[in-house]
């Protein structure tokens, strides 16, 4: 009886290699994707924070300003930041004044910032009243 020895089959051949190096890659590029959204989902968030600080302090002007001195109107003012590898980063606040009647005002105090090409703005309401 005639054997024919077969080959060793102990290692991997330069396909399975290749395939795996393939599989290995994909891997990695959704890893990296995952990073940079999560990334770019913290700085959104980072900048949303600093937005509503922006706002309260603004806010707390306000509402420090004696009441008859607070005119009715509108008031924009650009607020430069500065975040990680971010420097002047602008947010634009306005301050908008509305009689409402002989003993009471409103403020609107609204932010608005841009990240990567997309408008974003947070706005905060109060009444204040002649003491």
């Amino acid at each position: 009886m005639l054997t024919i020895a077969s080959a060793d089959k102990r290692g991997f051949s330069q396909v399975e290699i290749m395939i795996s190096l393939v599989l290995l890659l994909l891997v990695f590029l959704a890893l990296a994707q995952t990073a940079l959204v999560s990334i770019d989902s913290n700085m959104a968030n980072v900048l949303r924070d600093d937005a509503v600080s922006i706002a309260e302090m603004k806010m707390n002007e306000a509402r420090n300003v004696d009441f008859d001195t607070l005119l009715a109107g509108i008031t924009t003012e650009t607020v430069n930041r500065d975040f990680r590898n971010i420097t002047d980063f602008q947010f634009t606040s306005t301050r908008t004044v509305t009689d409402l009647n002989s003993s009471n005002k409103q403020i609107d105090i609204t932010v608005t910032w841009n990240w990567k090409g997309n408008p974003y703005t947070h706005t905060i309401t109060t009444i204040v009243r002649r003491s």
